[in-house]
């Protein structure tokens, strides 16, 4: 079976997975362990273990109405329509079942809540509205194969009278950047549930978080967030913009020539200096040790100014970023380039308090030139030439009311920086930084269109557990 992006998804119960950190707040409220006779065979949750021991644990009632289903999703047609499915498919099952049919929420529907993709907003709202006839909140990917029936024999072995957190645990195998180097003397300590595979929590552990997420403030501005079989865009319709500068024109650069660059049909190399031999384009923006918001939009108004008008997409990464040309081209086929799409990493600024979600850059910003054409009709501009890029195109599509379309498959670090259970259900389209890795080894290994590459002349092969 192929596994590479396109338009479905092969029925996996745990399918397509996104990594979602948890806030220190609520990764506090749990001593997590795997607990024992977890499974990974589609009929039951592995289980992270309570936070106080209870002894007996009684089964509770095994009624669908006590499940309220929280479905994680977007607004984009692509992302709300599979969604849409997933419900169905949630309630036929209840149907058949002759159960009263539970509640079922798409997240992107709930209104005034701009960071409900990190489900803490939420709390609240489920406290309150599901904290007396309720037992469980289940959370779900758009992605996620559910047989209801396995479900219900999996939460009925817990009673749901006390503080669960139930889940596919996963853990760091070393401390990483993505978790902010938490327990750096062993990160293996720190579980975090794989949200593909589902995970639930108790309402008493619902109402606990509720009232500690009022009292207590999250500790950090900043929040972290992984598909399709249809016929890739052509590859002259996605354009691709490099971000350099001349320091990194030795080094990064032959990376980018011997792994990716020949997948993409249109490239361009921009940097604060033109050299010929690459070449490069200087924009006429000095480089910037912080932010490179001048140099981004720079490279907006080219795109819209100068490139044919019959290329959709636009997708900008820096220059120590590897990526699939090929499989962006199929993920792309995905979705509608005459609606504003803005499509990457999802990251989260000051979500608690009115802030924004926006595409982290190092694993590739992607837009269709409907969202660049008014992205730049706004006016909205940056606030200083070294501004963070991202977060400036966050804030502005945001204002906009253009919605950030969050993908798992773009990434932001290294394959060694993922759990590999995190990334074993992924077919990654990018990885960012070339911090003490061989970035040419794990191009061929993660992301090169076939298993064996020739790399001056020599087939090559890698295995992954060597990375």
């Amino acid at each position: 079976m192929s596994r590479e992006p396109g338009c479905s998804r092969w029925p996996l119960f745990a399918a397509c997975a996104c990594l979602f950190l948890l806030p220190p707040l609520l990764a506090r409220a749990f001593a997590v362990g795997v607990a024992p006779g977890a499974a990974e065979d589609e009929t039951e949750l592995p289980v992270l273990q309570k936070s106080e021991k209870s002894g007996t644990i009684s089964k509770i009632s095994r009624e669908l109405k006590e499940i309220v289903f929280v479905i994680q999703s977007q607004s984009n047609y692509f992302h709300s329509k599979k969604a849409e499915d997933l419900k169905r498919d949630i309630l036929k099952q209840a149907a058949d079942l002759g159960k009263e049919l539970p509640v079922v929420l798409l997240t992107h529907q709930m209104e005034g809540h701009e960071g409900a993709w990190t489900i803490l907003p939420l709390m609240r709202d489920f406290s309150v509205t599901y904290g007396r006839n309720s037992t469980w909140i289940f959370f779900c990917e758009e992605d996620t194969r559910i047989q209801v029936v396995k479900l219900l024999e999996t939460l009925g072995r817990f009673d749901g009278s006390k503080e669960w957190f139930l889940g596919k645990a996963l853990y760091d195998e070393e401390s990483t950047i993505i978790h902010h180097y938490a327990f750096a003397e062993n990160p293996t300590v720190f579980k975090f549930p794989d949200f593909a595979a589902g995970w639930a929590l108790s309402i008493p552990l619902v109402n606990k978080l509720a009232k500690k997420l009022k009292s207590e403030p999250l500790k950090s501005d900043f929040t972290i967030d992984l598909k399709h079989e249809g016929e890739p865009v052509k590859k002259e319709d996605v354009f691709v913009a490099v971000k350099t500068c001349q320091k990194f024109h030795g080094d990064r650069i032959p990376v980018v020539k011997q792994t990716w660059e020949r997948e993409a049909a249109l490239i361009e190399y921009y940097s604060d200096y033109a050299d010929n031999s690459i070449p490069t384009i200087d924009l006429g923006i000095p480089n910037t040790d912080r932010g490179h918001c001048g140099k981004t939009f720079a490279i907006l108004e080219r795109f819209l100014n100068y490139s044919s008008p019959r290329t959709p997409w636009l997708v900008i990464v820096d220059d120590d970023t590897l990526i699939s040309i090929f499989r962006l081209r199929k993920l792309l086929s995905c979705y509608d380039p005459n609606e504003p799409v803005f499509l990457g990493e999802r990251y989260g600024y000051g979500l608690g308090t009115g802030g924004y979600s926006y595409i982290t850059g190092g694993g590739g910003m992607v837009f269709s030139r409907v969202a660049v054409q008014k992205l730049l009709a706004s006016k909205c501009r940056c606030y200083s030439m070294d501004a963070p890029d991202d977060m400036v195109l966050g804030m502005c599509f945001s204002g906009l009311g253009i919605p950030i379309t969050h993908s798992p498959l773009f990434h932001q670090a290294r394959p060694m920086d993922y759990p590999k259970d995190y990334l074993s259900h992924q077919i990654p389209v990018s990885f960012h930084k070339h911090w003490n890795i061989d970035p040419v080894k794990v191009y061929f290994t993660w992301l090169a269109p076939n298993t064996e590459e020739s790399v001056n002349g020599k087939k090559v092969g890698y295995n992954r557990e060597d990375l």
